[in-house]
């Protein structure tokens, strides 16, 4: 027997919904948007979430559903003022948030919510020596995880207070040339800028992988508009300007 076209087009569609539904039903069909870390491969925690893989796009509603971490706890321990905010709130913002305390060297990012997951679940991760936390997220650790003596003694040593954000920006705002001087590379900070700080345009280049754009252009849009983390760019191009520090 001969199918005509229009009858194969038909019976390839039901095998293709038919297929999707079938895997939906049976929690196998994920889509793009779905944000999932990936899990522990061997260890004592085989199969468990992993929140090293927590990206800079991952909201708090994300990371609460995957590591089974109230969303409150995870809004407060960022200082995210609006409750209606937290599940919404994608771990990248924290870079322009605290984006002023980074420029002391004071970092809060993605880094410090994998951190602060790692810490609250008692799962292992390796973190940078100086990711910092707020210290909301600091008393919520020490009064609802199992931590040892030494981790108490980090975490305090790296911490932020909160109003130190507003006390930054109020001392920034005052006095924006300071933050030209100490070349520390911020949010405002433009490819002109590196430039001008004796870093070269070809350096800078083979960082980016790609010909500078407009030089009045922020290093942090441009991030952005590649789909990056803002640090990613950032460490590498701070190391530049280091070198060429007098």
């Amino acid at each position: 027997m001969k199918l005509k076209s229009i009858h194969v087009a038909v019976i390839t569609l039901v095998f293709i919904f038919g297929g999707i539904a079938l895997t939906s039903l049976l929690g196998m069909w994920k889509t793009t948007n779905d944000k999932i870390p990936a899990k522990y491969k061997d260890g004592e925690f085989a199969g468990q979430y992993n929140p090293a893989d927590i990206r800079g796009s991952y909201t708090f509603n994300d990371i609460s559903n995957a590591f089974e971490i109230p969303i409150e706890d995870l809004g407060k321990a960022f200082g995210v003022e609006d409750p209606a905010k937290y599940a919404s709130f994608q771990c990248k913002e924290l870079e322009s948030m605290y984006a002023l305390l980074a420029a002391e060297g004071k970092e809060v990012g993605t880094g410090s919510v994998r951190y602060f997951v790692a810490l609250y679940k008692g799962l292992p991760i390796e973190v940078e020596e100086d990711t910092y936390l707020p210290k909301t997220a600091v008393e919520i650790l020490k009064a609802k995880a199992k931590l040892t003596e030494e981790q108490i003694k980090s975490i305090e040593k790296y911490s932020v207070a909160l109003p130190e954000v507003s006390a930054a920006f109020s001392v920034s705002a005052s006095s924006p040339e300071n933050a030209t001087a100490d070349r520390i590379i911020k949010g405002s900070t433009t490819f002109k800028d590196l430039m001008d700080w004796g870093v070269k345009k070809e350096a800078i280049e083979k960082i980016i992988n790609d010909k500078i754009p407009d030089p009045g252009k922020t290093i942090k849009d441009y991030s952005s508009a590649k789909g990056l983390e803002f640090s990613t760019l950032k460490e590498p191009l701070q190391k530049l300007v280091d070198t060429v520090k007098k």
